[in-house]
């Protein structure tokens, strides 16, 4: 039987890769595409690589920054023992921007392996609705790219980034030809 505070971290857990996210990952993606124009063309030839592309960008620059857990065993990461119980925050950016999994990990490549990327989680805890995500997220970009020219940055304004604990941007204004 789960108690009240188990049950609210579940549905926490569960309703936190809803729409807030996926729009989130979606502005960094329009962001990202508007920086890099020659991956846009890139992409709009080659529609099969924009699976890899969602997954290496949202690596470098995720929609969510901490997950919190609560230790079920004594560990040792790093030199340092956590008991049983404890309370800790995983930050996802930081894992994913590790230089002892990612050769380069503040670069753009579409050759990475995309199950080191620890965006949707893993074990145990990864997100159920990843699939549900990748789709959505796929089917964006493939209608943009296919039915449009060019995503830019517009001239109303510079991308201003979401301050912490949330991740993404606050706004990005972009024109789409």
């Amino acid at each position: 039987m789960f108690s009240n505070e188990e049950i609210s971290s579940i549905l926490r857990n569960w309703t936190v890769g809803e729409i807030g996210s996926i729009a989130s990952s979606v502005v960094i993606l329009f962001n990202f595409l508007a920086e890099h124009i020659e991956l846009q063309k890139k992409l709009s030839s080659e529609p099969q690589m924009i699976l890899r592309a969602i997954d290496e960008i949202l690596r470098i620059h995720g929609p969510l920054v901490t997950s919190r857990r609560i230790t079920t065993y004594p560990v040792e990461i790093g030199g340092r023992k956590i008991d049983t119980g404890e309370r800790i925050s995983l930050n996802w950016i930081s894992a994913n921007r590790d230089g002892e999994v990612f050769e380069e990990p503040e670069v753009f490549r579409l050759d990475r392996d995309p199950n080191k990327n620890l965006l949707y989680g893993k074990g145990i805890h990864v997100c159920p609705g990843a699939p549900l995500a990748r789709m959505e997220m796929r089917v964006v970009l493939e209608e943009i790219l296919t039915h449009t020219k060019l995503i830019q940055f517009s001239s109303a304004g510079t991308p201003v980034k979401a301050k912490y604990p949330a991740s993404g941007f606050a706004s990005v204004l972009v024109k789409i030809n």
